[in-house]
């Protein structure tokens, strides 16, 4: 099993210079929870969950929940966490359908990067009429919800309609991955986070605060880009040989403040290169 426990120590630290770094709670989501978490659930509350769903928590969560915290003072009893915290254990279990106990235990279907083609044929003859619209039939509605949403446990609110959740099993098991629960299934309504688990999404979201990157008004919103600084990322632009990474490169770098020099330099060669597909970015980016 994977030994989380030097980044457990970072985060606790990490928990206690983010509310000193946020005194003033200008973070989105930081006046509900104030950075504050309850104390870690118990290793029989956590065995019980997963016997009830027929589940095994991914390991990254599991030891949040066990040695940094379980809910907290925010909306639902979140605990501190991006947008409006991290839910308690066994709260809002049913926020994407109302059937959590057979969907928790499916197969997760979604995965990073889904066309809206291989998405409709998810949902094909499934709760939705030739358009795409909602059904009035609520059986068939709650068959594509769990369906759709196997294999996912909602795990904090962004607000609104808007959730984060974790995938419980597959390739992707312990990734974050964002959500829309609105009834709208002509297109995906989730997007992954970048981070290839939940302590390493939960990890730079403190550090963005203590950043204060994530405190800036025009900060956007937090994991829905890369992560990392200007240099990591144009460094990772040039040595990739994917045009769909080199592209989420450059508009996390447009979400940036402030790039350096050594940044800018490199997006003018890129645009100089008269077959570049990312001339509108660059532009933009140097603008």
């Amino acid at each position: 099993m994977e030994d989380f426990s030097q980044q457990l120590s970072r985060i606790k630290k990490k928990l206690l210079e983010a509310k000193h770094v946020d005194k003033d709670l200008k973070v989105f989501g930081a006046d509900y929870h104030k950075y504050l978490i309850n104390k870690p659930a118990t290793l029989e509350a956590v065995q019980k969950f997963e016997s009830t769903y027929s589940i095994k928590l991914p390991a990254c969560y599991r030891s949040f929940l066990l040695h940094i915290g379980n809910g907290g003072t925010s909306h639902s009893g979140s605990g501190a966490g991006p947008y409006l915290g991290i839910y308690p254990l066994g709260e809002v279990v049913g926020e994407l359908n109302y059937s959590p106990l057979l969907t928790l235990k499916n197969d997760c279907l979604l995965h990073p990067k889904m066309s809206a083609e291989f998405w409709q044929s998810l949902s094909k003859n499934t709760g939705v009429d030739a358009d795409n619209k909602r059904l009035d039939d609520n059986d068939d509605y709650d068959e594509l919800r769990v369906k759709l949403y196997g294999g996912i446990l909602p795990i904090g609110s962004q607000g609104c309609t808007y959730l984060h959740g974790i995938v419980l099993n597959g390739k992707y098991k312990g990734r974050v991955v964002n959500l829309d629960a609105d009834d709208d299934w002509e297109t995906p309504r989730f997007t992954f986070a970048f981070e290839n688990n939940f302590l390493d999404w939960y990890e730079r979201w403190l550090d963005e605060v203590i950043s204060k990157e994530l405190i800036h008004e025009n900060a956007g919103w937090f994991g829905y880009k890369m992560g990392g600084s200007d240099t990591n990322l144009v460094a990772t632009f040039l040595k990739s040989a994917s045009e769909i990474e080199k592209n989420d490169c450059l508009e996390a770098i447009l979400r940036k403040q402030k790039i350096e020099n050594e940044t800018i330099c490199i997006i003018e060669n890129e645009l100089l290169n008269r077959e570049t597909p990312f001339k509108t970015i660059c532009i933009q980016l140097l603008s």
